[in-house]
């Protein structure tokens, strides 16, 4: 199917936060298990274009999770049995502290994460202890107050520099006070930051392209969770840029390209609703150098084991610097479970020469 470009949401896209807005880096030469990329002419070597700088405009908002029922008359001990044991330090959302998130809920917030780099052939992760309290502080601001932003205005309640700051270089996600609400790591990386499905900005894979970049060396998970009486205010922020200090990337370890999904991918980390993405790594110098990467001549092809294509739609493209700044996307109808299917991206050009990225993905229990 032929592309369109799709750049009208680029404008509320501006800053690397909740979902996304940062660079890449990588190169096109078909590194990866089972994957081929074959240029359609040799390319004569360039000069990589200077990187821009990350903007510095108003973020996107994150996402938010669907309406939760009518509130019921108390929150169900479970539930705050469950956040009892998520701190060393419990929170106090009315009267603005944090609390202290237990190691066990940080270990799984970065296993899960890494769990998924690991099925893309990207580098792990580590956890960055200096950016906790930005992590938190952020999260306290959106549980306080109910919403979710990026740029939160001084006004707001339980507002701090430290937390404004983290709020403006993270993933963000909840914050809507329901009793049902409950978003462990596990939760909030898959339902809202991997699928996107939840995401209130349309068509936006900002936040999977966060976690998945091949730039990114280190995070800091924050979780605040309490109640208002007979309602949960549960909010997570990720710091998926902008830290305090973060080991150097392992370019040597980075593949040809990002796609969403490849290879035996597990159920639980993809929704039939999804979009399908991609993202061409042709320098691992710098996450900036990847923008020269042209989809508007590019098609897609996605074909199961029967030799039949299945229907391509909502193909939409850009350059925005989320991770890296280069991602075509579009939707599928008709996948199923444990079917192979073979996705063939024809056309696109980088740094003006046409090449073609092949891949295949399963879906399985």
């Amino acid at each position: 199917m032929r592309l369109r470009s799709t750049m009208a949401w680029q404008a509320l896209i501006l800053v690397p936060l909740l979902a996304s807005c940062g660079g890449g880096s990588g190169d096109a030469s078909g590194a990866g298990t089972g994957v081929t990329v074959v240029p359609a002419a040799t390319p004569t070597p360039q000069p990589v274009s200077t990187p821009s700088p990350t903007p510095t405009a108003a973020p996107t908002p994150t996402p938010s999770p669907t309406p939760s029922p009518t509130p019921t008359a108390s929150i169900p001990t479970a539930w705050a049995a469950g956040i009892a044991a998520s701190y060393t330090v419990q929170p106090d959302v009315a009267n603005c502290k944090a609390g202290t998130l237990g190691d066990n809920v940080r270990a799984e917030a970065l296993a899960v994460i890494n769990g998924i780099r690991a099925l893309h052939k990207l580098p792990a992760v580590t956890y960055s202890d200096a950016d906790q309290a930005e992590a938190m502080e952020s999260a306290l601001m959106m549980a306080a107050n109910g919403q979710l932003s990026h740029t939160p205005p001084t006004s707001w309640k339980c507002y701090t520099a430290s937390g404004a700051a983290g709020a403006g270089s993270s993933n963000l996600y909840g914050a809507v006070p329901s009793p049902y609400l409950s978003l462990t790591p596990t939760d909030t990386i898959f339902a809202g930051w991997m699928t996107e499905v939840r995401n209130i900005v349309a068509d936006n894979v900002g936040h999977r392209r966060w976690i998945l970049s091949p730039f990114l060396t280190s995070i800091a998970y924050g979780r605040v969770a309490g109640t208002d009486g007979a309602n949960r205010t549960d909010a997570t922020s990720l710091k998926v840029f902008g830290q305090a200090s973060a080991p150097a990337v392992n370019a040597a370890a980075l593949p040809g390209f990002v796609a969403y999904p490849q290879g035996d991918y597990p159920a639980r980390y993809f929704d039939t609703g999804a979009l399908l993405s991609f993202s061409a790594i042709i320098d691992t110098s710098r996450a900036g150098n990847n923008s020269a990467v042209d989809y508007a001549a590019a098609t897609i092809r996605v074909v199961g084991e029967d030799g039949a294509a299945l229907p391509v739609s909502s193909i939409s493209f850009d350059n925005i610097g989320y991770g890296l700044p280069n991602n075509i996307q579009w939707k599928v109808v008709g996948l199923g479970r444990k079917v192979t299917y073979s996705v063939t991206i024809d056309n696109v050009r980088v740094r003006g020469v046409a090449r073609s990225y092949s891949y295949t993905f399963r879906i399985v229990d």
